[in-house]
């Protein structure tokens, strides 16, 4: 008997997310020592995890016998008394990946769309094609690759339920000021949610709009945010949302048990409380996008200007074989032929960003 008869017939259609390539299977293949490869391809953070959060997790691993606090009580005490809201305002999960599945299974389903950015996280087609439900996507186009909030809200209809914006944009790097979003929101129908992906956030804290004001206020949105990037606890899968205590509610029905490990739990509470670490890789994230927007201008390649920890640059006719030619020499990027000629690369450290620049150097025969 064939499986696929017994599976929800939507499934078959749901593509499988590619994560980019790890070091250990680059050193294999190309028979490098894995010391000497560089991951630029999944826009983590190259400076290592908070020193505060590591310390915090070593000390708890000897309590892994025990199931984590399924209702991550001082987590979300930490993130409510750090971005100033209330305990019922906030929902944890396994990444913010995960809020956003769980969104995708309270609010999508047959009768219902989606709405969002080309050249956005993959993560928003996938929530909403397992849940079944319709994807309208909004054309992006170069070389600014910007979200096209004009054409989005044209894009709202009666059935839409959902709006995923990211800012800075995943995987263009490209923002859009804090009034343009601000309008944005509050020109969208009571009859859908506004869900404000800010996993890049941090990176540019000072410009990004602010939400709470409004979650407040009782509008329909939802920001999600989390500690793989600038906090670099990409590892240990938490992140979190920030809505109102009736949305936070309808996630909680479908968040599963002890969905965020207890290492992750003690390791981001102890994380927010490092904000000299994230100061550091902010500023030291300013510095590698200099770098590599230099060394682009120098080979004359365009580049997409970025405010998050990864950069998307062109010029490259064949984008799979410039990924293969670069892993080769130590140095993995994410190529994103679905934009024509661009690679993803992600901010490394100084030395590591060199290493790419010399590397595509080579690759292009300048």
């Amino acid at each position: 008997m064939d499986i696929n008869s017994l599976a929800q017939q939507h499934i078959l259609k749901q593509p499988v997310y590619v994560t980019g390539k790890p070091i250990a299977y680059t050193a294999r293949e190309f028979g490098l020592d894995p010391k000497d490869v560089d991951k630029l391809a999944s826009n983590e953070n190259p400076f290592g995890p908070s020193p505060k959060g590591m310390a915090a997790a070593r000390e708890y691993l000897e309590t892994v016998n025990l199931y984590p606090d399924g209702g991550a009580y001082d987590l979300i005490g930490k993130i409510a008394e750090f971005r100033g809201m209330k305990r019922e305002q906030i929902a944890v999960g396994n990444g913010s990946n995960e809020i956003l599945t769980m969104l995708g299974k309270v609010f999508l389903g047959p009768d219902c769309n989606a709405v969002m950015s080309q050249h956005s996280f993959a993560v928003y087609k996938l929530s909403t094609m397992a849940a079944n439900s319709n994807i309208i996507e909004v054309p992006m186009s170069a070389p600014a690759f910007k979200c096209d909030l004009k054409a989005m809200r044209a894009a709202v209809n009666d059935k839409t339920r959902l709006v995923f914006l990211a800012n800075p944009n995943n995987p263009t790097g490209s923002d859009l000021t804090a009034k343009e979003i601000l309008d944005f929101a509050d020109s969208l129908p009571e009859t859908c949610i506004l869900v404000m992906d800010e996993a890049y956030t941090e990176f540019i804290e000072d410009q990004a709009p602010d939400f709470r004001s409004r979650i407040n206020e009782g509008k329909n949105i939802i920001c999600c945010r989390t500690f793989s990037k600038i906090y670099g606890l990409a590892g240990l899968r938490v992140g979190y949302c920030i809505a109102r205590p009736e949305i936070i509610g309808l996630i909680n029905r479908v968040r599963d048990p002890f969905n965020v490990n207890s290492i992750a739990q003690v390791a981001a509470c102890a994380a927010i409380d490092d904000q000299e670490f994230v100061n550091f890789v902010r500023e030291e994230n300013k510095k590698g996008l200099e770098q590599l927007m230099k060394g682009f201008e120098e080979m004359g390649l365009p580049y997409v200007k970025s405010q998050a920890n990864f950069i998307a640059v062109g010029g490259f006719k064949d984008p799979m074989d410039a990924f293969k030619f670069l892993q080769a020499k130590g140095t993995i990027i994410r190529p994103q032929p679905q934009m024509g000629d661009i690679l993803r690369i992600t901010v490394g450290t100084k030395e590591q960003n060199a290493k790419c620049l010399k590397n595509i150097k080579e690759y292009l025969g300048k």
